[in-house]
Protein backbone atom coordinates (compact mmCIF):
# COMPACT_ATOMS: atom_id res chain seq x y z
CA UNK A 1 0.00 0.00 0.00
CA UNK A 2 2.91 2.29 0.72
CA UNK A 3 5.94 1.86 -1.55
CA UNK A 4 7.56 5.02 -0.15
CA UNK A 5 8.78 4.02 3.33
CA UNK A 6 9.90 0.54 4.43
CA UNK A 7 7.15 -1.50 6.10
CA UNK A 8 9.32 -1.90 9.19
CA UNK A 9 9.57 1.88 9.59
CA UNK A 10 5.82 2.36 9.19
CA UNK A 11 5.28 -0.29 11.82
CA UNK A 12 7.70 1.56 14.11
CA UNK A 13 5.67 4.75 13.65
CA UNK A 14 2.44 2.89 14.42
CA UNK A 15 3.83 1.20 17.52
CA UNK A 16 5.16 4.49 18.90
CA UNK A 17 1.77 6.21 18.62
CA UNK A 18 -0.63 4.67 21.12
CA UNK A 19 -4.04 4.70 19.50
CA UNK A 20 -5.87 5.75 22.70
CA UNK A 21 -3.54 8.74 23.20
CA UNK A 22 -3.88 9.89 19.59
CA UNK A 23 -7.66 9.48 19.32
CA UNK A 24 -8.17 11.18 22.69
CA UNK A 25 -6.93 14.38 21.06
CA UNK A 26 -10.00 14.26 18.80
CA UNK A 27 -12.65 12.32 20.73
CA UNK A 28 -13.69 12.24 24.39
CA UNK A 29 -13.22 8.58 25.32
CA UNK A 30 -14.70 6.72 28.30
CA UNK A 31 -13.25 3.43 29.47
CA UNK A 32 -15.63 0.46 29.67
CA UNK A 33 -13.88 -2.72 30.71
CA UNK A 34 -10.70 -3.07 28.69
CA UNK A 35 -11.86 -0.86 25.80
CA UNK A 36 -12.77 2.79 25.25
CA UNK A 37 -15.91 4.29 23.74
CA UNK A 38 -16.97 7.71 22.48
CA UNK A 39 -19.10 9.54 19.93
CA UNK A 40 -17.90 8.78 16.41
CA UNK A 41 -16.11 11.75 14.79
CA UNK A 42 -17.06 10.48 11.31
CA UNK A 43 -20.84 10.41 11.52
CA UNK A 44 -23.61 12.01 13.56
CA UNK A 45 -24.76 9.97 16.57
CA UNK A 46 -26.16 10.49 20.05
CA UNK A 47 -25.17 7.17 21.61
CA UNK A 48 -21.47 6.21 21.52
CA UNK A 49 -20.78 3.41 19.05
CA UNK A 50 -17.14 4.32 18.36
CA UNK A 51 -14.77 1.87 20.05
CA UNK A 52 -11.02 1.87 20.60
CA UNK A 53 -9.34 -1.42 21.49
CA UNK A 54 -5.93 -0.81 23.15
CA UNK A 55 -4.97 -4.49 23.12
CA UNK A 56 -5.28 -4.65 19.33
CA UNK A 57 -4.39 -0.96 18.70
CA UNK A 58 -7.42 -0.53 16.44
CA UNK A 59 -10.60 1.51 16.35
CA UNK A 60 -14.00 0.56 14.97
CA UNK A 61 -17.37 2.31 14.76
CA UNK A 62 -20.36 -0.01 14.98
CA UNK A 63 -22.53 2.79 13.59
CA UNK A 64 -20.82 3.78 10.33
CA UNK A 65 -18.38 0.90 9.88
CA UNK A 66 -15.21 2.98 9.73
CA UNK A 67 -12.20 1.41 11.36
CA UNK A 68 -8.50 0.77 11.20
CA UNK A 69 -5.29 1.45 13.06
CA UNK A 70 -3.89 4.78 14.26
CA UNK A 71 -2.68 5.71 10.76
CA UNK A 72 -6.13 5.14 9.26
CA UNK A 73 -7.67 7.26 12.01
CA UNK A 74 -5.39 10.20 11.20
CA UNK A 75 -6.14 9.79 7.48
CA UNK A 76 -9.86 10.17 8.21
CA UNK A 77 -9.62 12.79 10.93
CA UNK A 78 -7.17 15.11 9.14
CA UNK A 79 -8.18 14.32 5.55
CA UNK A 80 -4.60 13.28 4.72
CA UNK A 81 -3.28 10.54 2.49
CA UNK A 82 -1.37 7.56 3.87
CA UNK A 83 2.12 9.04 3.52
CA UNK A 84 1.11 12.41 5.01
CA UNK A 85 -0.47 10.61 7.97
CA UNK A 86 2.70 8.59 8.57
CA UNK A 87 4.72 11.82 8.47
CA UNK A 88 2.43 13.51 10.99
CA UNK A 89 2.62 10.57 13.40
CA UNK A 90 6.37 10.22 12.92
CA UNK A 91 6.79 13.87 13.88
CA UNK A 92 4.60 13.31 16.94
CA UNK A 93 6.72 10.32 17.97
CA UNK A 94 9.98 12.12 17.07
CA UNK A 95 10.92 9.47 14.53
CA UNK A 96 13.10 10.65 11.65
CA UNK A 97 11.86 9.47 8.26
CA UNK A 98 14.20 9.00 5.28
CA UNK A 99 13.67 10.96 2.10
CA UNK A 100 12.12 7.88 0.49
CA UNK A 101 13.12 5.34 -2.14
CA UNK A 102 11.06 6.59 -5.08
CA UNK A 103 13.11 9.26 -6.87
CA UNK A 104 10.08 10.87 -8.50
CA UNK A 105 8.21 11.10 -5.18
CA UNK A 106 11.35 12.35 -3.50
CA UNK A 107 11.66 15.17 -6.04
CA UNK A 108 7.98 16.10 -5.67
CA UNK A 109 8.37 16.23 -1.89
CA UNK A 110 11.46 18.43 -2.22
CA UNK A 111 9.63 20.86 -4.52
CA UNK A 112 6.66 21.06 -2.13
CA UNK A 113 8.95 21.74 0.82
CA UNK A 114 10.78 24.48 -1.09
CA UNK A 115 7.55 26.18 -2.16
CA UNK A 116 6.24 26.16 1.43
CA UNK A 117 9.52 27.75 2.56
CA UNK A 118 9.14 30.43 -0.12
CA UNK A 119 5.51 31.06 0.85
CA UNK A 120 6.44 31.30 4.53
CA UNK A 121 9.17 33.84 3.78
CA UNK A 122 6.80 35.81 1.53
CA UNK A 123 4.15 35.90 4.28
CA UNK A 124 6.76 37.15 6.74
CA UNK A 125 7.87 39.79 4.23
CA UNK A 126 4.30 41.00 3.56
CA UNK A 127 3.53 41.17 7.29
CA UNK A 128 6.67 43.16 8.07
CA UNK A 129 6.01 45.44 5.14
CA UNK A 130 2.50 46.17 6.44
CA UNK A 131 4.04 47.46 9.66
CA UNK A 132 6.68 49.56 7.88
CA UNK A 133 6.30 53.10 6.43
CA UNK A 134 5.52 51.48 3.05
CA UNK A 135 2.49 49.76 4.54
CA UNK A 136 0.62 52.90 5.58
CA UNK A 137 -1.99 52.40 2.89
CA UNK A 138 -2.60 48.82 4.03
CA UNK A 139 -2.86 49.82 7.69
CA UNK A 140 -5.42 52.48 6.80
CA UNK A 141 -7.51 49.88 5.00
CA UNK A 142 -7.46 47.52 7.99
CA UNK A 143 -8.36 50.34 10.35
CA UNK A 144 -11.32 51.26 8.13
CA UNK A 145 -12.43 47.61 8.28
CA UNK A 146 -12.17 47.76 12.09
CA UNK A 147 -9.74 44.85 12.38
CA UNK A 148 -7.74 44.49 15.58
CA UNK A 149 -3.98 43.96 15.66
CA UNK A 150 -4.62 40.60 17.31
CA UNK A 151 -6.69 39.26 14.40
CA UNK A 152 -4.25 40.76 11.87
CA UNK A 153 -1.47 38.73 13.50
CA UNK A 154 -3.63 35.61 13.76
CA UNK A 155 -4.32 35.59 10.02
CA UNK A 156 -0.86 36.91 9.07
CA UNK A 157 -2.28 39.77 6.99
CA UNK A 158 0.28 41.79 5.07
CA UNK A 159 0.91 44.28 2.31
CA UNK A 160 2.78 43.78 -0.97
CA UNK A 161 4.77 46.86 -2.11
CA UNK A 162 3.75 48.62 -5.31
CA UNK A 163 7.19 48.08 -6.87
CA UNK A 164 6.73 45.44 -9.53
CA UNK A 165 9.62 43.19 -8.42
CA UNK A 166 10.07 43.99 -4.72
CA UNK A 167 9.14 40.47 -3.54
CA UNK A 168 11.21 38.84 -6.30
CA UNK A 169 14.31 40.76 -5.19
CA UNK A 170 13.64 39.90 -1.56
CA UNK A 171 13.28 36.16 -2.24
CA UNK A 172 16.35 35.91 -4.47
CA UNK A 173 18.24 37.90 -1.86
CA UNK A 174 17.30 35.23 0.67
CA UNK A 175 18.88 32.58 -1.56
CA UNK A 176 15.78 31.02 -3.13
CA UNK A 177 16.18 29.73 -6.69
CA UNK A 178 14.20 31.44 -9.44
CA UNK A 179 12.86 28.08 -10.67
CA UNK A 180 11.05 27.46 -7.37
CA UNK A 181 9.97 31.09 -6.93
CA UNK A 182 8.15 30.78 -10.27
CA UNK A 183 6.62 27.44 -9.23
CA UNK A 184 5.19 29.12 -6.12
CA UNK A 185 3.05 31.40 -8.30
CA UNK A 186 4.17 34.52 -6.41
CA UNK A 187 6.27 35.81 -9.30
CA UNK A 188 5.71 35.76 -13.06
CA UNK A 189 8.25 35.78 -15.88
CA UNK A 190 7.97 38.87 -18.08
CA UNK A 191 9.44 39.78 -21.42
CA UNK A 192 13.19 40.28 -21.91
CA UNK A 193 14.05 37.88 -19.06
CA UNK A 194 12.43 40.15 -16.48
CA UNK A 195 10.31 39.09 -13.51
CA UNK A 196 7.40 40.80 -11.77
CA UNK A 197 5.36 40.17 -8.60
CA UNK A 198 1.87 38.78 -9.08
CA UNK A 199 0.45 40.66 -6.07
CA UNK A 200 2.23 44.05 -6.28
CA UNK A 201 0.36 46.83 -4.43
CA UNK A 202 -2.20 44.55 -2.79
CA UNK A 203 -3.44 43.69 0.70
CA UNK A 204 -2.26 40.11 1.31
CA UNK A 205 -4.20 37.21 2.84
CA UNK A 206 -2.07 34.09 3.43
CA UNK A 207 -3.92 30.80 2.90
CA UNK A 208 -2.99 27.97 5.26
CA UNK A 209 -3.43 24.24 4.93
CA UNK A 210 -4.95 22.17 7.72
CA UNK A 211 -1.58 21.94 9.48
CA UNK A 212 -0.89 25.68 9.35
CA UNK A 213 1.55 25.74 6.41
CA UNK A 214 1.30 28.76 4.10
CA UNK A 215 0.28 27.22 0.77
CA UNK A 216 -1.09 30.21 -1.20
CA UNK A 217 -2.24 33.85 -1.06
CA UNK A 218 -5.17 36.06 -1.90
CA UNK A 219 -4.54 39.70 -2.79
CA UNK A 220 -6.94 42.68 -2.73
CA UNK A 221 -6.43 46.03 -4.44
CA UNK A 222 -6.74 49.14 -2.26
CA UNK A 223 -8.12 51.40 -4.99
CA UNK A 224 -10.88 51.14 -7.61
CA UNK A 225 -8.85 49.08 -10.10
CA UNK A 226 -9.88 45.60 -11.15
CA UNK A 227 -9.87 42.75 -10.53
CA UNK A 228 -10.55 43.51 -6.87
CA UNK A 229 -9.20 40.11 -5.75
CA UNK A 230 -6.67 37.78 -7.32
CA UNK A 231 -5.51 34.44 -5.90
CA UNK A 232 -2.52 32.16 -6.24
CA UNK A 233 -2.71 29.75 -9.17
CA UNK A 234 -2.73 25.97 -8.73
CA UNK A 235 0.71 24.86 -7.52
CA UNK A 236 2.28 21.62 -6.23
CA UNK A 237 1.12 22.61 -2.72
CA UNK A 238 -2.18 24.33 -3.48
CA UNK A 239 -5.45 23.35 -5.12
CA UNK A 240 -8.28 25.79 -4.52
CA UNK A 241 -10.89 23.06 -4.95
CA UNK A 242 -9.39 21.02 -2.10
CA UNK A 243 -8.74 23.71 0.49
CA UNK A 244 -10.84 26.07 2.61
CA UNK A 245 -9.74 29.41 4.01
CA UNK A 246 -9.30 29.34 7.83
CA UNK A 247 -10.18 25.65 8.24
CA UNK A 248 -6.93 25.32 10.20
CA UNK A 249 -8.55 27.56 12.85
CA UNK A 250 -12.17 26.42 12.51
CA UNK A 251 -11.37 22.74 13.05
CA UNK A 252 -10.29 23.56 16.60
CA UNK A 253 -13.38 25.61 17.46
CA UNK A 254 -14.79 22.97 19.80
CA UNK A 255 -18.09 22.77 17.92
CA UNK A 256 -19.34 20.29 15.33
CA UNK A 257 -20.83 23.12 13.27
CA UNK A 258 -19.03 25.07 10.55
CA UNK A 259 -20.26 28.23 8.82
CA UNK A 260 -19.11 28.74 5.25
CA UNK A 261 -19.00 32.28 3.85
CA UNK A 262 -17.76 33.83 0.61
CA UNK A 263 -14.91 36.17 1.44
CA UNK A 264 -11.75 36.53 3.44
CA UNK A 265 -13.08 39.60 5.25
CA UNK A 266 -16.28 37.80 6.25
CA UNK A 267 -14.20 35.06 7.88
CA UNK A 268 -11.80 37.44 9.63
CA UNK A 269 -14.57 39.72 10.90
CA UNK A 270 -16.49 36.76 12.37
CA UNK A 271 -13.35 35.30 13.95
CA UNK A 272 -12.53 38.65 15.55
CA UNK A 273 -15.90 38.57 17.28
CA UNK A 274 -15.55 35.05 18.58
CA UNK A 275 -17.27 33.06 15.83
CA UNK A 276 -14.22 31.02 14.89
CA UNK A 277 -16.03 28.05 13.31
CA UNK A 278 -16.09 29.95 10.01
CA UNK A 279 -14.38 29.20 6.68
CA UNK A 280 -14.50 30.51 3.10
CA UNK A 281 -14.43 28.68 -0.21
CA UNK A 282 -11.47 30.54 -1.78
CA UNK A 283 -13.21 32.39 -4.57
CA UNK A 284 -14.59 29.32 -6.27
CA UNK A 285 -17.90 27.49 -6.31
CA UNK A 286 -18.02 24.90 -3.56
CA UNK A 287 -16.62 21.56 -4.77
CA UNK A 288 -17.21 17.91 -3.89
CA UNK A 289 -13.72 17.74 -2.38
CA UNK A 290 -14.42 20.72 -0.13
CA UNK A 291 -17.73 19.16 0.87
CA UNK A 292 -16.03 15.91 1.91
CA UNK A 293 -13.41 17.86 3.88
CA UNK A 294 -16.11 19.81 5.73
CA UNK A 295 -17.91 16.58 6.56
CA UNK A 296 -14.75 15.36 8.30
CA UNK A 297 -14.84 18.24 10.77
CA UNK A 298 -18.51 19.10 11.25
CA UNK A 299 -21.87 17.46 11.73
CA UNK A 300 -23.71 20.55 10.48
CA UNK A 301 -22.70 23.00 7.75
CA UNK A 302 -24.34 26.42 7.53
CA UNK A 303 -24.02 28.37 4.27
CA UNK A 304 -24.04 32.18 4.40
CA UNK A 305 -23.39 33.48 0.90
CA UNK A 306 -24.41 36.84 -0.55
CA UNK A 307 -28.12 37.39 -1.22
CA UNK A 308 -27.64 38.63 -4.81
CA UNK A 309 -28.40 36.43 -7.83
CA UNK A 310 -24.86 35.06 -8.05
CA UNK A 311 -24.80 34.34 -4.30
CA UNK A 312 -28.19 32.65 -4.49
CA UNK A 313 -27.00 30.41 -7.34
CA UNK A 314 -23.83 29.57 -5.38
CA UNK A 315 -25.95 28.69 -2.34
CA UNK A 316 -28.15 26.36 -4.39
CA UNK A 317 -25.11 24.60 -5.85
CA UNK A 318 -23.45 24.41 -2.45
CA UNK A 319 -26.55 22.90 -0.86
CA UNK A 320 -26.65 20.11 -3.44
CA UNK A 321 -22.94 19.36 -3.16
CA UNK A 322 -22.97 19.23 0.63
CA UNK A 323 -26.17 17.22 0.71
CA UNK A 324 -24.79 14.71 -1.80
CA UNK A 325 -21.69 14.04 0.33
CA UNK A 326 -23.90 13.42 3.37
CA UNK A 327 -23.69 16.72 5.27
CA UNK A 328 -26.53 18.10 7.35
CA UNK A 329 -26.71 21.49 5.66
CA UNK A 330 -28.63 24.68 6.48
CA UNK A 331 -28.77 28.27 5.21
CA UNK A 332 -28.26 31.45 7.22
CA UNK A 333 -30.36 34.34 5.97
CA UNK A 334 -28.98 37.83 6.70
CA UNK A 335 -31.57 40.69 6.71
CA UNK A 336 -31.44 43.44 4.08
CA UNK A 337 -29.13 41.37 1.92
CA UNK A 338 -26.04 42.32 3.92
CA UNK A 339 -22.90 40.19 3.96
CA UNK A 340 -21.66 38.64 7.25
CA UNK A 341 -18.92 41.27 7.70
CA UNK A 342 -21.38 44.18 7.37
CA UNK A 343 -23.99 42.60 9.61
CA UNK A 344 -21.78 41.58 12.52
CA UNK A 345 -20.04 44.97 12.62
CA UNK A 346 -23.41 46.72 12.75
CA UNK A 347 -25.25 44.32 15.07
CA UNK A 348 -22.66 42.37 17.06
CA UNK A 349 -21.91 38.70 17.69
CA UNK A 350 -25.00 37.99 19.81
CA UNK A 351 -27.31 39.07 17.02
CA UNK A 352 -25.35 37.03 14.47
CA UNK A 353 -25.53 33.96 16.70
CA UNK A 354 -29.33 34.32 16.71
CA UNK A 355 -29.25 34.22 12.91
CA UNK A 356 -27.21 31.01 13.14
CA UNK A 357 -29.78 29.43 15.45
CA UNK A 358 -32.59 30.54 13.10
CA UNK A 359 -30.92 29.12 9.98
CA UNK A 360 -33.27 27.19 7.72
CA UNK A 361 -33.10 23.74 6.16
CA UNK A 362 -32.08 22.94 2.59
CA UNK A 363 -35.70 22.18 1.65
CA UNK A 364 -37.06 25.37 3.22
CA UNK A 365 -34.46 27.53 1.46
CA UNK A 366 -35.11 25.95 -1.93
CA UNK A 367 -38.87 26.38 -1.57
CA UNK A 368 -38.37 30.07 -0.78
CA UNK A 369 -36.15 30.54 -3.85
CA UNK A 370 -38.62 28.70 -6.11
CA UNK A 371 -41.51 30.79 -4.79
CA UNK A 372 -39.56 33.98 -5.45
CA UNK A 373 -38.68 32.97 -9.01
CA UNK A 374 -42.12 31.79 -10.20
CA UNK A 375 -45.29 33.74 -10.95
CA UNK A 376 -47.62 32.21 -8.38
CA UNK A 377 -50.61 34.17 -9.63
CA UNK A 378 -50.90 31.74 -12.54
CA UNK A 379 -51.66 28.01 -12.64
CA UNK A 380 -48.58 27.49 -14.81
CA UNK A 381 -46.38 29.16 -12.20
CA UNK A 382 -47.81 27.02 -9.39
CA UNK A 383 -47.32 23.84 -11.43
CA UNK A 384 -43.68 24.77 -12.11
CA UNK A 385 -43.14 25.50 -8.43
CA UNK A 386 -44.67 22.24 -7.24
CA UNK A 387 -42.71 20.22 -9.81
CA UNK A 388 -39.46 21.76 -8.56
CA UNK A 389 -40.44 21.12 -4.95
CA UNK A 390 -41.32 17.51 -5.80
CA UNK A 391 -37.79 17.10 -7.17
CA UNK A 392 -36.38 18.30 -3.85
CA UNK A 393 -38.74 16.27 -1.63
CA UNK A 394 -38.02 13.08 -3.60
CA UNK A 395 -34.49 13.21 -2.16
CA UNK A 396 -35.60 13.66 1.47
CA UNK A 397 -35.03 10.39 3.35
CA UNK A 398 -36.91 11.35 6.52
CA UNK A 399 -40.56 10.38 6.02
CA UNK A 400 -41.85 12.68 8.77
CA UNK A 401 -40.02 15.71 7.35
CA UNK A 402 -41.28 14.98 3.85
CA UNK A 403 -44.88 14.55 5.03
CA UNK A 404 -44.81 17.84 6.95
CA UNK A 405 -43.72 19.73 3.84
CA UNK A 406 -46.38 17.97 1.75
CA UNK A 407 -49.10 19.04 4.24
CA UNK A 408 -47.84 22.62 4.33
CA UNK A 409 -47.69 22.92 0.52
CA UNK A 410 -51.09 21.28 0.03
CA UNK A 411 -52.70 23.75 2.41
CA UNK A 412 -50.83 26.76 1.03
CA UNK A 413 -51.63 26.08 -2.64
CA UNK A 414 -55.02 24.40 -2.24
CA UNK A 415 -54.00 21.07 -3.72
CA UNK A 416 -54.41 17.55 -2.35
CA UNK A 417 -51.55 15.89 -0.51
CA UNK A 418 -52.08 12.82 -2.71
CA UNK A 419 -51.28 14.83 -5.86
CA UNK A 420 -47.99 16.11 -4.45
CA UNK A 421 -47.08 12.66 -3.18
CA UNK A 422 -47.84 11.15 -6.59
CA UNK A 423 -45.38 13.59 -8.22
CA UNK A 424 -42.72 12.64 -5.67
CA UNK A 425 -43.26 8.92 -6.32
CA UNK A 426 -42.67 9.47 -10.06
CA UNK A 427 -39.18 10.68 -9.22
CA UNK A 428 -38.27 7.89 -6.79
CA UNK A 429 -36.73 4.86 -8.44
CA UNK A 430 -36.79 1.54 -6.60
CA UNK A 431 -33.68 1.00 -4.53
CA UNK A 432 -31.91 -2.35 -4.81
CA UNK A 433 -30.82 -4.15 -1.68
CA UNK A 434 -27.98 -6.13 -3.22
CA UNK A 435 -25.46 -4.87 -0.64
CA UNK A 436 -26.90 -6.91 2.24
CA UNK A 437 -23.99 -9.33 2.29
CA UNK A 438 -21.32 -6.70 3.08
CA UNK A 439 -22.10 -3.03 3.71
CA UNK A 440 -19.43 -0.55 4.63
CA UNK A 441 -19.85 3.20 4.95
CA UNK A 442 -18.05 5.38 2.39
CA UNK A 443 -18.20 5.96 -1.36
CA UNK A 444 -15.01 4.06 -2.12
CA UNK A 445 -16.19 1.03 -0.15
CA UNK A 446 -19.49 0.85 -1.97
CA UNK A 447 -17.75 1.10 -5.33
CA UNK A 448 -15.39 -1.70 -4.50
CA UNK A 449 -17.72 -4.13 -2.78
CA UNK A 450 -21.06 -3.15 -4.28
CA UNK A 451 -20.26 -4.68 -7.66
CA UNK A 452 -22.81 -7.23 -8.76
CA UNK A 453 -21.63 -10.68 -7.90
CA UNK A 454 -23.41 -13.97 -7.54
CA UNK A 455 -24.59 -14.79 -4.07
CA UNK A 456 -22.18 -17.73 -3.91
CA UNK A 457 -19.09 -15.57 -4.67
CA UNK A 458 -20.07 -12.97 -2.10
CA UNK A 459 -20.70 -15.74 0.43
CA UNK A 460 -17.41 -17.56 -0.16
CA UNK A 461 -15.38 -14.34 -0.03
CA UNK A 462 -16.91 -13.65 3.36
CA UNK A 463 -16.05 -17.16 4.59
CA UNK A 464 -12.46 -16.92 3.36
CA UNK A 465 -12.07 -13.52 5.03
CA UNK A 466 -13.51 -14.97 8.25
CA UNK A 467 -10.88 -17.72 8.17
CA UNK A 468 -8.08 -15.17 7.78
CA UNK A 469 -9.54 -13.00 10.53
CA UNK A 470 -9.41 -16.01 12.86
CA UNK A 471 -5.79 -16.51 11.87
CA UNK A 472 -4.92 -12.90 12.79
CA UNK A 473 -6.66 -13.27 16.15
CA UNK A 474 -5.09 -16.67 16.89
CA UNK A 475 -1.72 -17.22 15.13
CA UNK A 476 -1.48 -20.70 16.66
CA UNK A 477 -4.03 -21.94 14.09
CA UNK A 478 -1.65 -21.32 11.19
CA UNK A 479 -0.26 -24.83 10.60
CA UNK A 480 -3.70 -26.41 10.93
CA UNK A 481 -5.35 -23.95 8.53
CA UNK A 482 -2.46 -24.07 6.04
CA UNK A 483 -2.63 -27.89 5.95
CA UNK A 484 -6.30 -27.67 4.96
CA UNK A 485 -6.39 -24.52 2.79
CA UNK A 486 -3.40 -23.70 0.55
CA UNK A 487 -2.88 -20.25 -0.95
CA UNK A 488 -4.18 -21.54 -4.30
CA UNK A 489 -7.44 -22.61 -2.62
CA UNK A 490 -8.56 -19.00 -1.98
CA UNK A 491 -10.99 -18.30 -4.79
CA UNK A 492 -11.47 -14.54 -4.26
CA UNK A 493 -8.86 -11.90 -5.07
CA UNK A 494 -9.31 -9.92 -1.84
CA UNK A 495 -8.95 -12.99 0.38
CA UNK A 496 -6.05 -14.27 -1.72
CA UNK A 497 -4.21 -10.95 -1.31
CA UNK A 498 -4.62 -11.06 2.47
CA UNK A 499 -3.77 -14.76 2.67
CA UNK A 500 -0.49 -14.25 0.82
CA UNK A 501 0.62 -11.57 3.31
CA UNK A 502 -0.52 -13.48 6.41
CA UNK A 503 0.91 -16.85 5.32
CA UNK A 504 4.24 -15.24 4.43
CA UNK A 505 4.54 -13.54 7.82
CA UNK A 506 3.63 -16.66 9.76
CA UNK A 507 5.87 -18.90 7.61
CA UNK A 508 8.80 -16.70 8.66
CA UNK A 509 7.69 -16.96 12.29
CA UNK A 510 7.24 -13.21 12.56
CA UNK A 511 3.69 -13.37 13.82
CA UNK A 512 1.05 -10.86 12.77
CA UNK A 513 -1.53 -8.63 14.42
CA UNK A 514 -4.53 -6.99 12.79
CA UNK A 515 -3.26 -3.41 13.25
CA UNK A 516 -0.04 -4.26 11.41
CA UNK A 517 -1.82 -6.07 8.57
CA UNK A 518 -4.03 -3.04 7.87
CA UNK A 519 -1.00 -1.02 6.71
CA UNK A 520 -0.18 -3.50 3.94
CA UNK A 521 -3.45 -3.54 1.99
CA UNK A 522 -5.83 -1.15 0.28
CA UNK A 523 -7.75 1.01 2.76
CA UNK A 524 -11.14 -0.24 1.55
CA UNK A 525 -10.13 -3.88 1.93
CA UNK A 526 -8.67 -3.10 5.36
CA UNK A 527 -12.00 -1.59 6.43
CA UNK A 528 -14.00 -4.64 5.34
CA UNK A 529 -11.56 -7.04 6.99
CA UNK A 530 -11.58 -5.05 10.23
CA UNK A 531 -15.38 -5.15 10.36
CA UNK A 532 -15.25 -8.94 10.23
CA UNK A 533 -12.56 -9.09 12.94
CA UNK A 534 -14.45 -6.79 15.27
CA UNK A 535 -18.05 -7.82 14.77
CA UNK A 536 -18.07 -11.47 13.70
CA UNK A 537 -15.02 -13.29 15.10
CA UNK A 538 -16.37 -13.86 18.60
CA UNK A 539 -16.07 -17.61 19.07
CA UNK A 540 -15.73 -19.71 22.23
CA UNK A 541 -13.59 -22.22 20.33
CA UNK A 542 -11.50 -20.70 17.51
CA UNK A 543 -10.32 -24.05 16.15
CA UNK A 544 -13.84 -25.44 15.90
CA UNK A 545 -14.93 -22.24 14.13
CA UNK A 546 -11.99 -22.61 11.72
CA UNK A 547 -12.95 -26.21 10.99
CA UNK A 548 -16.54 -25.17 10.16
CA UNK A 549 -15.31 -22.44 7.80
CA UNK A 550 -12.75 -24.75 6.14
CA UNK A 551 -15.60 -27.18 5.41
CA UNK A 552 -17.53 -24.43 3.61
CA UNK A 553 -14.43 -23.36 1.65
CA UNK A 554 -13.76 -26.92 0.51
CA UNK A 555 -17.38 -27.49 -0.46
CA UNK A 556 -17.38 -24.29 -2.47
CA UNK A 557 -14.29 -25.39 -4.40
CA UNK A 558 -15.82 -28.82 -5.12
CA UNK A 559 -19.19 -27.33 -6.13
CA UNK A 560 -17.50 -24.87 -8.46
CA UNK A 561 -15.55 -27.65 -10.23
CA UNK A 562 -18.68 -29.81 -10.37
CA UNK A 563 -20.57 -27.01 -12.12
CA UNK A 564 -17.71 -26.58 -14.61
CA UNK A 565 -17.70 -30.29 -15.49
CA UNK A 566 -21.49 -30.46 -15.86
CA UNK A 567 -21.39 -27.42 -18.13
CA UNK A 568 -18.76 -29.04 -20.35
CA UNK A 569 -20.62 -32.35 -20.52
CA UNK A 570 -23.94 -30.70 -21.36
CA UNK A 571 -22.43 -28.54 -24.13
CA UNK A 572 -21.50 -29.36 -27.67
CA UNK A 573 -17.82 -28.68 -27.44
CA UNK A 574 -16.60 -31.51 -29.63
CA UNK A 575 -14.61 -33.18 -26.87
CA UNK A 576 -13.34 -36.71 -27.38
CA UNK A 577 -14.90 -39.78 -25.80
CA UNK A 578 -11.73 -40.28 -23.79
CA UNK A 579 -12.01 -36.77 -22.28
CA UNK A 580 -15.67 -37.35 -21.54
CA UNK A 581 -14.80 -40.49 -19.63
CA UNK A 582 -12.09 -38.68 -17.63
CA UNK A 583 -14.54 -35.90 -16.68
CA UNK A 584 -17.12 -38.45 -15.55
CA UNK A 585 -14.53 -40.14 -13.33
CA UNK A 586 -13.56 -36.72 -11.87
CA UNK A 587 -17.24 -35.94 -11.31
CA UNK A 588 -17.75 -39.16 -9.36
CA UNK A 589 -14.65 -38.40 -7.32
CA UNK A 590 -16.01 -34.93 -6.48
CA UNK A 591 -19.32 -36.40 -5.32
CA UNK A 592 -17.45 -38.79 -3.00
CA UNK A 593 -15.20 -35.98 -1.72
CA UNK A 594 -18.24 -33.85 -0.89
CA UNK A 595 -19.59 -36.64 1.26
CA UNK A 596 -16.30 -36.88 3.15
CA UNK A 597 -16.06 -33.15 3.91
Amino acid sequence: MNGFYPDELIEEVRINNDIVDVISEYVKLDKKGKDFFGLCPFHKEKTPSFSVVPAKQIFYCFGCGKGGNVIHFVMNAENLDFIESVKLLAEKARITLPEGKDEEEQEKARIRQEIIKINTEAARYFFNNLHSPQGEKGRAYLEARKLSEQVVRKFGLGYSPVEKDALFKHLTGKGFEIEYILKSGLVLAGKNNGYYDRFAGRMMFPIFDIRGNVIAFGGRVLDSSTPKYINSPETPVYSKSRNLYALNFAKNSGTKRIIIVEGYMDVISLHQRGIINTVASLGTALTDSQGRILKKYAEEIIISFDADTAGQAATMRGLDILNDVGCNVRVLIIPQGKDPDEYIKANGAESFNKLIENSISLVEYKIRVFEKNENLDTIEGKVKLLNKVADVLSKVDNNVEREMYIKKLAQQYDITQESIFAEILKRNKPRSNFRKAITITGTADRKTFGKTQTGISQGIEHEEMMLLALLCIDNSLFHFIKSQVALSDYSCDNAGQLAEIIYSRLENKKGIVTAELLNTVDFTLANVFLKIVETECKFDDNKKAAMDIIKKVKLHKLNKRQEEILSILSGKNGISEGDVEKLKIELNSIILDKKRV
